[in-house]
């Protein structure tokens, strides 16, 4: 095994201490076990259909992609492409 360290409410870790008092257990094995529960319940959920376009979701409304089909990326760049001095600060 390999050892952590957590962050936690005192109240919590109080109720935590309380309840491996109860059941002769330690607090690291309560905690171990509500991990392993929490992990698998987890990992059983539907995964995304798609995690790339899961990934491509994290943009929000910035990420809508351009039409392609229609020349107008082509006059972007000759747009902001100068011939001498290569892309230009202006989009």
């Amino acid at each position: 095994m390999k050892r952590t360290t957590i962050l936690a409410d005192e109240d919590l870790l109080y109720r935590l201490d309380k309840l491996a008092k109860r059941q002769k257990t330690t607090k690291s094995q309560l905690i171990r076990e509500a991990l392993e529960a929490y992990v698998e319940q987890r990992e059983t959920e539907s995964p995304p259909a798609n995690p790339l376009l899961e990934l491509a979701n994290l943009a929000g409304d910035r990420a809508v992609p351009m039409d392609l089909s229609d020349g107008k990326d082509e006059e972007l760049i000759r747009e902001t492409v100068d011939p001498r001095l290569g892309f230009t600060q202006q989009v």
